[in-house]
């Protein structure tokens, strides 16, 4: 440590299951299109667990952490639109506007994502690309405190999921997998004018978890009779909107059984592996509508504010409900949480 310099907390993983929680004076360098942010609170997406549990490759540089709210300390020569001092969150606002991605009204494909965020959130101070182009980051208002505006990325995601389902007033809803994706998920469409909801997963723990926040109804799938108590709380032949959030293949299958003739599924998992005896004949049979969902996506109003952080403020007290907060130095139980489903949404603060 240089004389005189103030230590900077960070977390960085060096192998699957491996943390390592250091204090250094090594500071990224401001650019020009980047912004400075010293980190409040950051979530653990699992996306971050899959690195942590060696389910994605280590190699080559990438950025660990990515769901945060912070305070603006410095901003480059060309990083436009954001200043000194505002408080932000992560969230993708829009992408460089001139691949082909991002023509075609696919942002979230943007290639400038690659190198938008480094070294991660997981550390008090990291760089964010903001140009006129290209933005990470939303300013956050005075109404959500750190810890709750760190769920916006998160939260942006289940937005993207929302509206790839294109809920009709009344709809019935079936959210299979109760992480952090699913349940906000559920919970937005709730807000757009869904009918009947229903949470289902086949853990005892998340489910008791769920019950206890009273925001939905839920039924356990390691029950033989899961499939028919859908049935019975939506009085059709299924629901009108599966959303597949568990990230196991096979559970795809039961995506396809519980959605109505002619129902929707809307997929953000991620699948590692494939489905031993899949059978896709249901999809010509029931005329099922699978649709993909990957990651954050820009949500913008007509006036260019960010649609997910009105969203976030006017469901903030239900979304504390979901984060359990850790101090930097309980951060290895964090993750520990994170992995066995004891935590919800896991989120570590830094001050």
């Amino acid at each position: 440590m240089k004389k005189g310099t103030i230590a900077m907390r960070t977390i960085r993983l060096l192998a699957p299951s491996r943390l390592e929680m250091r204090e250094t004076d090594e500071r990224p360098a401001i650019t020009d299109s980047t912004v400075r942010v010293d980190i409040k609170a950051c979530g653990i997406c699992g996306s971050d667990l899959a690195l942590y549990n060696g389910r994605r490759d280590l190699s080559g540089e990438h950025y660990f952490g990515h769901e945060f709210s912070g305070v603006i300390t410095e901003v480059g020569n060309g990083a436009n639109g954001l200043k000194k001092g505002m408080r932000v969150a992560s969230e993708l606002v829009k992408g460089c506007g001139r691949c082909w991605f991002c023509r075609n009204g696919m942002q979230n494909y943007c290639k400038s994502l690659n190198d938008a965020l480094l070294p991660g959130g997981f550390t008090e101070q990291t760089l964010v690309t903001n140009t006129d182009a290209y933005s990470f980051l939303s300013p956050i208002p005075d109404e959500l405190d750190d810890i709750t505006a760190s769920i916006l990325e998160p939260a942006n995601c289940a937005y993207h999921v929302a509206m790839k389902a294109n809920i009709q007033p009344g709809d019935s809803v079936l959210v299979i997998g109760l992480g952090a994706i699913g349940l906000v998920a559920a919970m937005i469409l709730k807000t757009m004018g869904a009918g009947t909801v229903i949470g289902a997963d086949r853990s005892k723990l998340r489910l008791e978890q769920v019950r206890k926040t009273g925001l939905l109804d839920v039924i356990d799938t390691s029950e033989p009779a899961w499939m028919e108590q859908v049935k019975e709380m939506t009085a059709k032949d299924g629901v009108d909107i599966v959303i597949e959030a568990t990230g196991a293949p096979p559970v795809l299958k039961d995506a396809m059984a519980a959605a109505r003739t002619g129902g929707k599924i809307v997929v953000p998992s991620v699948y590692f592996g494939g489905i031993d005896g899949f059978e896709p004949l249901p999809i010509m049979r029931k005329e099922l509508t699978i649709i993909g969902s990957k990651g954050p996506a820009p949500q913008l109003k007509t006036d260019g504010t960010s649609a997910v952080v009105e969203k976030v403020v006017q469901m903030k007290d239900d979304l504390r409900k979901l984060i359990s907060v850790y101090e930097y130095k309980d951060a290895l139980q964090a993750f520990a949480d994170a992995r066995s489903g004891a935590a919800i949404k896991a989120v570590i603060q830094f001050s």
